[in-house]
């Protein structure tokens, strides 16, 4: 378990940046023909979406007299300086070849979901982007909410996908793990799995056990399952890091909307009991520090160090190479 008090580590403030697609937002965040400033991995960036609908991300400061964008304007499909009026297209590039480039981020949208990659070094993507939505299984956002949390490490959210050790004392409506947890990486995707039970009177509604299935696209996104009986339930889980310890947990509860008033109150049912699970861990999310291991580890304790090593492999550093995965295409 050395790891644990090795790469996880982070000094003041300050939260390592990480190669990969992260969530930005919802599209209807970004409205054609508006400018957005926003800040990602402790980066300034101005998001924008032309005429054409296509949604861009890039730096803030034009290439000329570095002048601030956020109070310029979008011409078609470019972002116009303020100042002289020296104009960019969504991938950076100047409208007038001579002149100098801006940085930019590659966006991806599907579905009312907008994720961009980030790599410091400016390594183009290496992989695909997260998909979750699906036209057979999953056509419809059913709800969502947002936390702003803050961290000592952004694995902190994602790691309770493999530690049902956790529910018994953090959370009122679990008790004692059914399942330890287990994780498994496959390049940047990864599985992790455990089972927790159910108390009265959830149980009355539910049933005895929950058992999660945790799918990983990348190290910030993950698609959850949970099967309680015979009735699946599917959210998703986005962490954005915004700078520092600020970042930012969205979770979307997913499947196909129905005139049923039980399949209303079965959307309702996840709505709460996620919204409220978050409410209860994140006294313990925030603020917490890393340490050894001081006992033979169980099971949980396995996967969760599987789960960080994986995790932090996708940090950049430039003083260490990239993770396999960050140069594998999927």
């Amino acid at each position: 378990m050395e790891a644990l008090n090795g790469p996880l580590e982070t000094t003041g403030t300050h939260v390592m940046n990480y190669r990969g697609w992260m969530f930005i937002g919802f599209s209807s965040e970004y409205p054609t023909g508006k400018i957005a400033e926003r800040t990602f991995m402790g980066e300034p960036c101005l998001a924008f979406r032309g005429q054409s609908g296509a949604l861009h991300l890039v730096e803030p400061y034009c290439s000329h007299f570095g002048v601030h964008m956020a109070t310029g304007k979008v011409v078609q499909d470019l972002i116009q300086c303020p100042m002289h009026g020296r104009t960019f297209r969504g991938d950076g590039s100047c409208a007038k070849p001579r002149q100098r480039a801006i940085r930019s981020y590659p966006v991806h949208e599907d579905r009312g979901l907008a994720y961009a990659w980030f790599d410091q070094a400016g390594v183009e993507p290496g992989w695909s982007p997260p998909r979750f939505l699906d036209d057979e299984h999953f056509p419809h956002i059913l709800w969502r909410h947002s936390r702003e949390l803050d961290l000592h490490h952004p694995s902190v959210p994602l790691d309770n996908s493999v530690d049902p050790r956790h529910f018994r004392t953090t959370h009122a409506m679990f008790g004692k793990v059914v399942q330890d947890g287990v994780f498994e990486a496959d390049g940047h995707k990864a599985t992790g799995t455990m089972a927790t039970e159910i108390l009265p009177p959830l149980s009355m509604v539910t049933g005895g056990a929950a058992e999660v299935t945790t799918w990983f696209d990348g190290p910030l996104n993950t698609s959850l399952q949970t099967k309680v009986g015979p009735k699946l339930t599917h959210l998703c889980n986005f962490l954005t890091i915004v700078e520092g310890r600020h970042c930012r947990l969205t979770q979307i509860g997913i499947g196909r909307r129905s005139l049923n008033p039980l399949r209303w109150f079965e959307n309702g049912l996840g709505f709460a009991g996620s919204w409220y699970a978050t409410y209860e861990d994140a006294p313990v999310w925030n603020n917490r520090k890393v340490q050894p291991a001081d006992s033979d580890p169980h099971q949980t304790d396995v996967a969760l160090e599987a789960f960080r090593t994986w995790f932090e492999g996708f940090a950049y550093d430039p003083e260490r190479p990239a993770h396999p995965a960050a140069r594998l295409s999927g």
